[in-house]
């Protein structure tokens, strides 16, 4: 029987591809995971499906079946120019799949491969992961996961809430690795605690046993066009949401009825703290169709897999 190899940078944290492994594994189908070096010394390659999260790749990788995976467009400089080359140099695979239409409509690929939708999820233990509604647990006021960078401008962020709440026992959960010159400057504020990086779960615990969930989503091409992974998770937890103002988050509260308290790019900086004291929380049950193995089912991707992975998930 065949088996999927998928395919990554490297460079980045991908929870799709877990998603996938635990998907595939749990009918029967063998799921490796690696980067292109390890693809490059795999033995008997043409046992194994290639599932390729997509960077430029003009030269048809060995494997009779491969699918190029586009969860983002891309990122660093000259983004636009990366992905006209990708639309034009790429070599062809059997399958194409997008996070959503937008960003399939703008690599703008012609007929002749078929494409799936598939679009963002949240673990499927997510649901299992309890909250403590006793104010004396809380472990923050705030928490936010996530990137914190000057590039993405989190420095006005935190510097923002510093300003607002520095005189207050108002405190926010960082959890995530910070930019060197971020925690230089801020982690001896009071109101500051940054966790370093953790596991998903333990991340994810954290923000159950917060007040607020932050969701911090940049302005700029790619992140227009993506879904905010982790407004769907606070979502999923059923917490108030406090977001700023990008397309993105905008877009992804009104299309999958997320309530949140949308504020300016700073988030802190025109936050109504009596709306956020009566803003409503989410109902959990409402995003259950959010788990990842559903929106793989939704997706229908199993049916262009080729015909032996498709008899074992049967």
């Amino acid at each position: 029987m065949r088996k999927i190899f998928i395919m990554h940078p490297g460079n980045a944290n991908y929870p799709e591809v877990t998603a996938y492994k635990n998907y595939f594994q749990a009918r029967g189908v063998d799921v490796v995971i690696g980067t292109m070096s390890e693809y490059k010394q795999l033995e008997q390659k043409e046992h194994f499906l290639l599932w390729a999260i997509m960077g430029f790749y003009p030269n048809r990788l060995a494997s009779d079946f491969v699918i190029h995976d586009y969860r983002s467009l891309s990122v660093g400089g000259l983004p636009a120019m990366k992905d006209f080359a990708k639309r034009f140099f790429n070599s062809q695979p059997n399958l194409r799949i997008f996070q959503n239409t937008r960003q399939q409509e703008i690599m703008g690929f012609g007929p002749g491969v078929p494409s799936v939708i598939l679009p963002m999820g949240v673990p499927n233990w997510i649901f299992d992961v309890k909250e403590d509604d006793s104010q004396a647990s809380k472990k923050a006021n705030f928490c936010y996961i996530g990137e914190m960078s000057v590039e993405r401008g989190f420095d006005r962020v935190l510097e923002a809430f510093v300003k607002k709440f520095s005189s207050r026992q108002i405190s926010l959960l960082l959890v995530g690795k910070p930019d060197p010159r971020i925690y230089q400057r801020f982690s001896k504020a009071d109101n500051l605690i940054f966790t370093g990086p953790l596991p998903q779960r333990d991340a994810l615990k954290h923000v159950a046993e917060s007040e607020v969930a932050v969701c911090y989503f940049p302005y700029h091409r790619p992140h227009c066009y993506q879904t905010p992974t982790k407004l769907l998770e606070y979502a999923a937890l059923g917490k108030k949401i406090l977001c700023n103002d990008s397309p993105s988050n905008i877009q992804c509260c009104e299309e999958m009825g997320i309530n949140s308290v949308i504020t300016t790019a700073n988030i802190f900086d025109g936050i109504d703290e009596d709306a956020m004291r009566d803003a409503k929380g989410n109902r959990r049950s409402d995003f259950e169709n959010l788990m990842w193995d559903r929106v793989i089912e939704r997706s229908n991707v199993a049916s262009f897999l080729p015909k032996d992975i498709q008899l074992s998930l049967s």
